[in-house]
């Protein structure tokens, strides 16, 4: 009995030990299974995925899509995993090719349907493609589709699709490779209208309590199965094992002289255990072969092949047979080839369990190709160097496709760049610009990396004048959230001031989050000549107003001489009196002098606004006063007149020669002239500086002038003040239009009595 139950009990901890070993062997062929299925569930995906990539950037940016029927026709020779493509503008089926069989679901609105509208929302929430299905598709049969969602300027623009039938589908995960008697797949998804769980493949039996395994597929929402087929096998399988370990403890306890028979049932479990092991090496053979990827088996030592799969043989494009004569070496670029032996090298020293590259190969027939690479070694800690596994993936195609997206990007800074304006880009959460376009170096001297470094930078290079108003202004618009459009002044980097229209577009990224996007065009040549124009305007407004005065002086004195003259001749003829013949003809001949002195008067005011471009010299101001002095000697002696030039020799001054000694005799005369009877006349003489103009100052103490009374009349022509008999009214008028011609001014002061002061701008 003791022989019998330790016997017993030891087999039958045996059978449990190998019950979950065996069980465990199962757990993981399984997940290995799983694994390959999800893998080439995954290829199928990316290769969905380059597609719709692909498909969007034929759209170029008005929306409209660019050699469409050559791009997907290209696509789908290229890819078998795909059926058709589409493109889907605003949620509606525009494009579809092949459209032979497809034709039913043109002008089909996935937006709106209750069975496509879940799914094709979610994928432009996550901004990522998303697989719907199995579905039952517009044009008919049941298929997977995978909508990428675009957007054009920030904006939504549409869907790039691709659709694969579910047959193709099926056939793209390699289930067929594993059909065997002992598991079965199934795949299932959440119905978007009912919310359950639904099955897709045949065997749709309850397998809830089984020992399955699952992986979920995020892209499409799936859910992949793997279920064994029968449940108890391995109990099934055990059990007789159990009953022999039970009647050979039976046995042993009756009868020592049977434990002669326990070789013969070790060899039995021997040979079992043996089966068990080919079959899970032609389990891993058979995943080593028909795996989505290129697998190599390759001599640590010497770098040689020693196997490969048939997709790594497909990559490279030798046979089985070929391989077996090289090594990674011969097949690897010279550009790359350093890298890889330098991560062997730190593989075989134990610096790293594993690396990963991309790298570039040779295939048979002398084109480049683009590979992943992932090695891993088969030995462990300590044990010789013997071999390692490769396993490639073939990435050619996508590394076109980002040099294809490099080029656009490449492209579009070109464009950029090409712009006669400062393209710019800054967010409300960093309040400096955070992209700028070489454009300002030639416009304003800054590199963008001098904008970029400094938040504030663009703040602190606006025209000081400026600089508030356009700070407030801009921030005013980014709270209302509404563009801005102004145009101010900025420093350039030598100092000079620049005049810019700043355009500005405000995007909403998110709700707290506003990106704003603008562009600064030099407008400095138009703003001047803005500024020349209305000064222009302002010199022809002038001139307009002289001309008219002037006309209004024509006509009235003109016609005031005319009319005597018409007058006097009437009566010339009506008279028989020979005196008063006389008298009317000297009356004529005063008045024909008087006409004449007008129109000398009238042709000098003439010849000083019709002289555009007078000669303007530098004139030492006080050389011409002392000249003036001279010429009016007899006046100021005869006057008894005080004159005290306090105008330093060096002042200089830019006028026309003849007109300075124009204005300085008449307001120097005009000072002696109109002096107080009761006072000797004291006429000062000052110079200086104000606002840019060098100001000639004559101060008198003589009679004045009632500025209230006759303010506006001072420069007219023919005004006079006074019954001085030497007054003409003429001399202040012309001094007035030649100082104006100048561009200078003139300015007085006075009180009767007591004297007047002008004063007298030079530019």
């Amino acid at each position: 009995m003791l022989v019998f139950i330790i016997l017993l009990s030891v087999f039958n901890l045996s059978i449990y030990f190998r019950y979950q070993t065996v069980k465990e062997i199962e757990q993981h062929d399984m997940a290995n299974i799983l694994g390959v299925v999800k893998q080439n569930i995954e290829q199928t995906m990316r290769n969905s995925y380059v597609a719709t990539i692909t498909l969007a950037l034929t759209i170029d940016d008005s929306g409209n899509p660019k050699n469409f029927e050559e791009v997907s026709k290209s696509l789908v020779n290229s890819y078998n995993s795909i059926d058709a493509v589409q493109l889907v503008p605003n949620g509606i089926i525009k494009y579809t090719y092949p459209i032979k069989g497809n034709e039913a679901a043109t002008n089909f609105d996935i937006l709106h349907s209750p069975l496509h509208r879940k799914a094709a929302l979610k994928a432009i929430k996550t901004k990522a493609i998303y697989f719907s299905g199995p579905v039952a598709l517009k044009q008919g049969g049941i298929g997977v589709v995978g909508r990428l969602p675009i957007f054009k300027k920030g904006k939504f623009w549409g869907f790039s699709a691709v659709v694969v039938h579910f047959n193709t589908f099926l056939k793209s995960t390699g289930f067929s490779t594993f059909k065997n008697d002992k598991y079965y797949f199934q795949i299932s998804k959440i119905n978007p209208i009912t919310n359950k769980e639904e099955f897709f493949l045949e065997n749709k039996s309850d397998f809830s309590k089984s020992d399955y395994q699952k992986v979920e597929i995020p892209e499409g929402d799936w859910t992949l199965y793997i279920i064994p087929k029968k449940q108890s096998y391995l109990l099934a399988e055990f059990f007789p094992i159990a009953l022999i370990s039970f009647c050979l403890s039976l046995l042993c306890g009756l009868f020592v002289t049977t434990l002669l028979k326990k070789p013969s049932e070790l060899q039995e479990f021997v040979k079992l255990q043996t089966s068990k092991l080919r079959r899970s090496e032609f389990l891993f053979k058979s995943i080593f072969d028909h795996a989505g990827l290129g697998i190599s088996h390759i001599n640590s030592s010497t770098g040689t092949f020693i196997d490969g799969n048939d997709k790594f043989c497909e990559i490279i494009g030798y046979t089985h047979e070929e391989i077996k004569e090289l090594n990674f070496m011969m097949i690897t670029h010279p550009d790359d080839l350093q890298l890889d032996l330098d991560n062997m090298e730190r593989l075989r020293k134990g610096e790293i369990a594993q690396f990963s590259m991309e790298k570039r190969y040779f295939r048979k027939n002398g084109e480049i190709i683009w590979v992943n690479l992932t090695v891993s070694p088969l030995w462990e800690k300590d044990e010789k160097i013997k071999t390692h596994i490769a396993i490639v993936e073939d990435i050619t195609k996508r590394r076109a496709s980002e040099q294809l997206i490099l080029e656009s990007q490449q492209k579009i800074k070109d464009l950029i760049d090409s712009i006669d304006g400062i393209v710019w880009e800054g967010n409300s959460e960093e309040p400096g610009i955070t992209f700028i376009s070489k454009k300002s170096e030639s416009i304003l001297g800054y590199t963008p990396e001098e904008w970029i470094a400094d938040d504030y930078f663009w703040r602190k290079i606006i025209h000081p004048e400026d600089r508030d108003w356009v700070i407030k202004k801009s921030a005013e618009c980014a709270k209302e959230r509404k563009p801005f459009d102004s145009e101010y002044r900025m420093i350039h980097k030598n100092g000079n001031t620049v005049w810019v229209r700043d355009i500005v577009s405000i995007y909403h990224e998110s709700e707290n989050s506003i990106k704003f996007r603008g562009i600064l065009i030099d407008i400095t040549k138009s703003k001047q000549f803005e500024i020349d124009l209305n000064n222009s305007l302002k010199l022809v407004t002038e001139q307009n107003k002289r001309l008219l005065n002037f006309s209004h002086i024509v006509s009235h004195n003109l016609r005031s001489h005319t009319s005597n003259i018409q007058s006097l001749i009437n009566l010339i003829e009506l008279t028989e009196d020979k005196k008063e013949e006389e008298e009317l003809l000297a009356l004529l001949k005063s008045v024909s002098e008087a006409l004449n002195e007008t129109i000398d008067n009238l042709n000098e005011v003439v010849s000083i606004q019709t002289d555009i471009t007078p000669v303007i010299e530098d004139l030492n101001l006080n050389k011409y006063i002392n000249r003036t002095l001279e010429v009016l000697r007899d006046q100021i002696l005869k006057n008894d007149a005080d004159i005290r030039n306090n105008v330093p020799e060096t002042v200089t001054v830019k006028f026309n020669p003849a007109y300075l000694e124009s204005v300085l005799l008449n307001f120097i005369s005009n000072s002696i002239r109109y002096k107080h009877p009761d006072r000797k006349p004291v006429i000062e003489l000052n110079s200086y500086i104000e606002n840019n103009f060098q100001v000639l100052e004559i101060k008198d103490n003589g009679i004045g002038i009632d500025l209230k009374k006759n303010g506006d009349k001072l420069f007219g022509m023919y005004k006079t003040f006074t019954n001085n008999a030497e007054s003409r009214g003429i001399g202040l008028f012309i001094s007035k239009n030649q100082i104006d011609t100048m561009n200078g001014k003139i300015e007085v002061e006075s009180t009767l009595n007591e004297g007047t002061t002008f004063k007298i701008y030079f530019k």
